[in-house]
């Protein structure tokens, strides 16, 4: 927990002289709160012996004031070093997490990394806004007040004071602190865990339904959340111990101030009002360091939700970043020479070589498992092959800058994804700077312009969370039209008309074919008929490119494509 408070506070470097600044208030905050009480209780003594009670209430008034300031000042300037750096974490979060995707993010659940983006962030707060002003303060106000003590009342008073607030900061908060620590660690997994099965049951709710599987979804949501609850309360049963060993010695503190006080008072050392101030000032003045029973536990909090984000935002990336501006991408032309993966230990593809031309438009087939996918993976570099390399205009993917690698290639997958917002705010998401008539010409192009304008907000339509307003075939067309709106230099689509009618399905083909010459096109397929116009069909095997030509020179080949060809026929027989 050592490294993860350290880089807390290291990003509160920038803020240091502000952060300083509220821990000051905060002190000096809580030691007019010993100071008042202690004065008041020697003014009532004094005004009962004579004195006029006007100024014990002016000195009251005005210090009551001066301590409502700084409670003011501290509180707003701790929550806005806190905010800025809650909002810094999070888009630092962020950014680290981007270049993990999706490869560096397959153990992951999108309940869990929600859970660390959102609610682990938030529980950071508490470090800047109430943990180091509080700490500052429970170190140095009792000192303060045992130096108070000392030079206004009696020496051997402050002495009997001093030991109990030292023995509530160095032994209430840190006895089970490691117990309170790791409690808290398990804590912050098991609600990421919560809102993990929580999301899922959110996500599939129509599956669940159709399935009439509520009442098992139920139960798992019940049982993660039953897990949370009882770490939660062992936490509670900690820091309630915390509590009342801080009781304990601050009662103690009191007993020992005050008959202190009254052996002084009898030898003549102090006066009544000197008496009164002291017992006032002992039993106030071990406050701040019995507020750390709170802080505690908020710090234990803050500091496991932070391990959790620096663990996430410290994953190697499954490919190294390309530093540098680097050339664009001119041409559509694609190279796999000699690519080799392994995946679980298994090699998933073994020696591929393959060349597409420039404008070509080529087909991907082959059985499940044949590595359809993993060659998509290694063309988008999501990915690095374990040997070989792959080019694009005859540059190794692996040097070129990421900027001009995700202009030069787009990718319609099988499930794209849509976010709340418009048409036209999912179209733009690819070229921010789009006009109207370029995402209609991009829409027509994938054959759903005339839907769009049968619409009565036309572009302006909201699709709803994850597109869930549209259609599954509606969706695809859109992601397909969003990648040509980037005008890349090679187009993939991964199975991206599997959802289609037949009819719907040609007409989108129709215009992917057409986008060839001008573009490569690379049609990663499953439905070996909706292939079949491809200029050549690349057919995968066991990781290997088992055969390549068109469809009439595959089928008198009568190698795997053409008993693929007689599968499908089957099947449709």
């Amino acid at each position: 927990m050592t490294g993860t408070a350290g880089r807390l506070l290291a990003m509160l470097r920038p803020h240091s002289a502000l952060m300083v600044a509220s821990m000051a208030c905060r002190v000096a905050n809580q030691g007019l709160g010993v100071a008042i009480p202690a004065l008041a209780a020697a003014g009532v003594v004094r005004v009962a012996a004579g004195a006029p009670v006007g100024t014990l209430v002016a000195w009251l008034a005005l210090l009551a004031v001066v301590k409502g300031s700084f409670r003011y000042l501290e509180q707003l300037s701790g929550h806005a070093i806190a905010f800025r750096l809650l909002a810094q974490l999070r888009t630092d979060t962020y950014r680290r997490i981007v270049p993990l995707a999706p490869a560096g993010l397959d153990d992951a659940r999108s309940g869990d990394l929600v859970a660390r983006v959102v609610g682990d962030v938030d529980r950071v707060e508490p470090f800047y806004a109430h943990t180091l002003a509080p700490l500052a303060s429970a170190a140095l106000v009792p000192l303060l007040t045992a130096a108070g003590l000392a030079v206004w009342v009696d020496r051997l008073v402050a002495v009997a004071f001093l030991p109990f607030p030292l023995l509530i900061v160095a032994l209430v908060p840190w006895v089970a602190r490691r117990r309170v620590a790791s409690l808290s660690a398990e804590a912050r997994a098991l609600a990421g865990e919560a809102g993990a099965v929580f999301t899922d049951a959110v996500q599939g709710a129509e599956e669940i339904a159709v399935l009439r599987a509520r009442p098992v979804v139920a139960a798992r949501i019940a049982a993660a959340t039953a897990r949370h609850g009882a770490v939660r309360r062992e936490l509670a049963r900690a820091a309630a111990g915390r509590v009342l060993g801080g009781e304990l010695l601050s009662a103690a503190a009191v007993v020992a101030v005050t008959l202190t006080a009254i052996d002084r008072f009898g030898d003549g050392a102090l006066g009544l009002a000197a008496l009164a101030g002291a017992v006032a000032a002992a039993w106030v003045g071990t406050a701040p360091a019995r507020a750390l029973e709170d802080v505690v536990p908020d710090l234990e909090q803050a500091l496991a939700a932070a391990g959790r984000l620096f663990a996430l935002a410290d994953r190697a990336p499954p490919v190294a970043p390309v530093a540098g501006e680097g050339r664009p991408l001119e041409s559509g032309r694609v190279e796999f020479r000699g690519v080799g993966v392994d995946l679980a230990g298994e090699p998933t593809l073994a020696g591929v070589d393959l060349d597409i031309a420039d404008g070509a438009y080529v087909a991907v087939v082959g059985p499940s498992g044949a590595g359809k996918s993993t060659l998509v993976e290694l063309l988008l570099r999501w990915r690095d092959p374990d040997r070989g390399a792959v080019e694009i205009d005859g540059a190794d993917v692996s040097g070129i800058p990421d900027h001009h690698l995700r202009s030069a290639v787009a990718l319609v997958p099988q499930r794209p994804d849509l976010f709340h917002g418009t048409l036209a705010d999912n179209l733009r998401l690819a070229a921010p700077a789009a006009a109207d008539r370029e995402l209609w010409d991009a829409l027509d192009r994938a054959a759903l312009g005339g839907w769009v304008r049968s619409l009565p907000r036309g572009l302006d339509t909201h699709v709803g969370e994850l597109g869930g307003t549209m259609s599954g075939g509606q969706r695809q067309r859109l992601s397909i039209a969003r990648a040509l709106l980037r005008d890349p230099r090679v187009l993939v689509l991964d199975e991206a008309t599997s959802e289609l009618d037949a009819a719907a399905e040609q007409e989108v083909l129709a215009a992917v074919a057409g986008e060839a010459g001008g573009r490569t096109v690379i049609v990663v397929a499953h439905r070996i008929d909706t292939v079949v116009g491809a200029d050549r069909i690349v057919v995968l095997d066991r990781g290997r490119v088992a055969e390549a030509g068109a469809h009439h020179e595959l089928l008198a080949a009568g190698g795997v494509y053409a008993g693929l060809w007689r599968r499908h026929e089957d099947v449709l027989a």
